[in-house]
């Protein structure tokens, strides 16, 4: 995977390029800031590496991955205002570092700067890259007004949580695999496919997320463990442990999670404890597993050399392999 050390600082000397803007620097410092502060490039990179299988080379990829990972940004700028978070890839926030005026702004410069990324292209390709993220970002932004409705909502299922994901999460993964194909100038039937791989990798993916937030390791997830806990989170643990459990088991399980009165560490612990034992940490587990194994076996219909498909289909796994 040595190509995707490659792929990143191709990608991060094409953004420091691009971001040569320096006044107003309230406007862009934070702009700057946020898009250097780490981050896993995940969707640029698909739409990178994605290029590179179809047509074998990544510079006229380089825009669209950008626009991406601008756009990518932008949302978790705004969704730092809204959870009023203060820490981002253990750094803090811009509602924090600054105020929630400057992140609002910040966050929409990058919005209108991921668009005009599109404007390199030509004619067609320009079209249909614009209608995609058109379309993807009114998917996400609804997503998000379902993850804000959940927080207020004391009935949520398992089929809205994951309308929810696949609009917040999955459809911008999926956009990311689709951009790849149509900068390379892929069939049609290549990258409808692209976005079904793309889209049950990105419901994997969020999956695995939740699943990691409560049972990963910090040093691996990157977080503190027990964080959706604590914000009362009402992912589908939470949902499937609702659902499971019965009478006092379920009465005890709800007063925990939502108590105040007990320490963070307690709290994270008796609800993992509740996890496990309603049988919800394992049909997480099966969730995760179903997904990822869709979108691997849809990598089987794509219209490539067998070497790349095996290629993209380790490259896939490697992002979802830390549930065992």
């Amino acid at each position: 995977m040595h190509k995707f050390k490659d792929y990143i600082n191709h990608l991060n000397d094409y953004i420091d390029k691009y971001l040569s803007f320096n006044y107003p620097s309230n406007l862009y410092d934070p702009v700057k800031y946020i898009l250097q502060n780490g981050g896993k490039r995940v969707r640029p990179l698909f739409t990178l590496f994605i290029s590179d299988l179809f047509s074998e080379k990544i510079d006229n990829a380089l825009a669209a991955a950008a626009s991406l990972e601008i756009f990518h940004n932008f949302t978790l700028v705004h969704d730092d205002i809204m959870d009023n978070a203060i820490i981002r890839r253990g750094a803090k926030t811009i509602n924090d570092k600054w105020n929630n005026n400057t992140a609002i702004l910040s966050g929409d410069i990058m919005l209108i700067l991921s668009y005009n990324l599109l404007s390199k292209y030509k004619d067609q390709t320009y079209i249909e890259l614009s209608k995609e993220l058109n379309n993807t970002a009114i998917l996400v932004f609804e997503g998000q007004q379902y993850d804000i409705d959940f927080s207020t909502q004391n009935n949520v299922q398992i089929d809205d949580y994951f309308k929810m994901i696949e609009l917040k999460t999955a459809e911008l993964i999926a956009c990311s695999f689709k951009f790849g194909g149509i900068v390379s100038e892929a069939s049609e039937n290549n990258i409808q496919t692209l976005y079904k791989i793309g889209k049950n990798l990105g419901i994997a993916f969020q999956l695995e997320d939740d699943y990691l937030d409560s049972f990963g390791q910090s040093k691996d997830f990157g977080k503190k463990i027990g964080g959706d806990i604590l914000e009362k989170k009402k992912t589908l643990l939470y949902i499937l442990s609702k659902e499971n459990l019965e009478g006092e088991q379920k009465e005890l399980f709800l007063n925990t999670f939502n108590s105040s009165e007990i320490s963070k560490e307690e709290r994270i612990d008796k609800i993992k404890t509740f996890y496990i034992s309603s049988g919800s940490k394992k049909i997480l587990e099966d969730y995760i597993k179903k997904y990822h194994d869709i979108s691997i076996n849809l990598i089987n219909d794509l219209d490539l050399e067998k070497n790349k498909k095996s290629v993209l289909k380790d490259y896939c796994s490697s992002l979802i392999n830390r549930v065992s």
